[in-house]
């Protein structure tokens, strides 16, 4: 070997030793610290939901109570027996601290009797309309200040304690919290509750997202939207807690996870490469004709008649391997592969269904498209174009699209539009999950609320978002939108579900997806059977 090789060499040799070790250490501190960042970020996240949580069980709470006062139209709004209303609304929830009636800027009577005194203006109107004062003092407790909802055509107010929202966080945490609302008007942002002070920025940096983390004025931040009313939750963790704890976990992971660190980021590599490898095996397997469809029943709760089906795609590999569509979903929106997706779904259903509505005229099949699908530009004109090869009719199809539609209303309004005049209902799927709310909802006039079996396994179990079902409900019958009830596994749930007048369920109490000709059997049993 030359001298000037073995110099090298012998020099180069070091060196690598020194990266061998080195590189892994960085590696491992850095995903240590980002491991730590990342735990952190998830602690004020909970910490934001669970405030949220309580938010929305005062909301929850308040819409209850002002339907108890229903009969109180037309009488004396401070009369005896308004008086006993209002006192039984109170008494038959958990978190307001008073019901009354305000008119003008005075509350005349609540049912602690007669009042007579000022509550103030306003600080804004929410989206559906309502009254918000978030500093009310009443006078036999001027050093508690109270959240007002009031209902501006009858003058029923409710009130609550806003700081109950931060109940969970010990008092000891120096933890910066708030829910903040949000009123008619652009920019209109009030502050309903709040522990600390509350720093307008963070509301320039919370996006159109509904919930997310970020990094403000060296403290971490949280936020989450509410999915039943015009709020959000904010929660910040100071540095003075963060800070210790990310160097505790950045020195346990250094010492327990170097050697995690390096099988980590090899599994990193493998999962892009097995994306990469499912990434093409889908394009191939829309070419080969290997995806396939199968049909959940959609049920009438009052009859148990099997009244319509969910189309949900299935991906059967040759060999027998099964890939869940929340894996290739995903994948096919990352990769530009949804139109040809749609393309292949609408196909399958053009050649599936013609023989279900010509046995079953009054049946109908979901499909589900995701929100750029639903407003890209000639999507109605293909649904034309399928209702003309399989014959269908009026209601034979509906359209389920998620709720980032809601991020698209200028194009879902005339797609929606569209659709309805070729007899193709349209419903919002997995309601509750994401951007949904009532101002939305009274915005597209959408046909069937799907509710989202997240909240449906809820149902009957006393945890706190087992409420929001009955929000929903309430909100979806004074919209007269079709509920379709998403995940029922249980006689209880579905029971629970249509006393309070959900019409329709799908979910495995009735029966599990399935291939066409199965489903084309057993209604024909059912109805050889009638």
């Amino acid at each position: 070997m030359p001298a000037i090789l073995r110099k090298l060499s012998s020099s180069f040799l070091p060196v690598s030793a020194l990266l061998a070790v080195v590189l892994p250490t960085a590696i491992a501190l850095l995903m240590a610290h980002w491991v730590g960042m990342q735990r952190l970020e998830e602690i004020a996240t909970m910490t934001a939901r669970q405030t949220l949580a309580r938010a929305d069980t005062i909301n929850i709470e308040m819409t209850r109570a002002n339907g108890m006062l229903a009969p109180l139209d037309g009488q004396d709004p401070c009369g005896r027996e308004s008086i006993r209303l209002m006192r039984k609304a109170m008494l038959h929830t958990d978190t307001l601290t008073d019901v009354g009636y305000i008119r003008g800027d005075r509350v005349l009577c609540s049912a602690f009797g007669q009042q007579d005194q000022p509550v103030g203006a306003p600080a804004y109107t929410s989206g559906p309309g309502f009254a918000i004062r978030n500093d009310v003092r009443l006078s036999d407790a001027p050093d508690i200040p109270l959240v007002a909802t009031t209902v501006p055509q009858t003058g029923v107010s409710m009130f609550a304690h806003g700081a109950q929202v931060m109940d969970g966080i010990p008092a000891d945490e120096p933890w910066r919290v708030a829910v903040v609302g949000y009123g008619q008007g652009p920019g209109k942002a009030v502050v309903l509750a709040r522990r600390g002070e509350f720093d307008p920025g963070w509301l320039e940096r919370a996006t159109a997202a509904d919930a997310g983390t970020f990094l403000h004025a060296q403290q971490i931040v949280a936020w989450e939207r509410s999915k039943i009313g015009a709020y959000t939750a904010f929660a910040a963790m100071p540095p003075e807690v963060w800070r210790p704890a990310l160097r505790k976990s950045t020195r346990l992971a250094l010492a327990l996870g170097l050697p995690a660190s390096l099988l980590l980021a090899f599994a990193f590599r493998r999962m892009a490469s097995r994306n990469t490898t499912i990434r093409n095996l889908l394009r191939q397997a829309i070419k080969r004709d290997e995806l396939s469809l199968a049909y959940q029943p959609i049920v009438e709760l009052d009859t148990g008649r099997w009244i319509g089906a969910e189309a949900l795609m299935r991906w059967n590999r040759p060999r027998g391997e099964t890939i869940s569509p929340d894996i290739f979903i995903p994948i096919a929106e990352k990769s530009g592969l949804m139109p040809a997706l749609r393309e292949h779904l609408i196909h399958m259903v053009e050649r599936e269904t013609p023989a279900l509505f010509a046995r079953h005229p009054d049946f109908h099949v979901a499909l589900n498209f995701c929100a750029e699908d639903f407003c890209a530009a000639g999507f109605t004109t293909r649904l034309a174009a399928a209702i003309e090869r399989i014959g269908a009719r009026p209601g034979n199809l509906q359209v389920e699209v998620t709720e980032r539609v809601f991020m698209h209303l200028e194009d879902a309004a005339p797609a929606i539009g569209g659709l309805q005049k070729l007899g193709v209902s349209v419903a919002i799927d997995d309601f509750g999950t994401g951007f949904s709310s009532l101002s939305y909802l009274t915005r597209l006039q959408f046909d069937c609320l799907k509710i989202d079996k997240t909240f449906v396994g809820t149902v009957d179990t006393g945890a706190v978002t087992s409420k929001i079902v009955d929000h929903i409900i309430e909100m979806s019958k004074s919209l007269g939108i079709a509920m379709i009830a998403e995940g029922v596994e249980t006689q209880a749930q579905a029971d629970y579900l249509r006393e309070r007048g959900v019409r329709y369920a799908q979910g495995w109490l009735y029966a599990k997806a399935m291939p066409i000709r199965e489903l084309l059997e057993r209604l024909h049993a059912a109805h050889s059977a009638a």
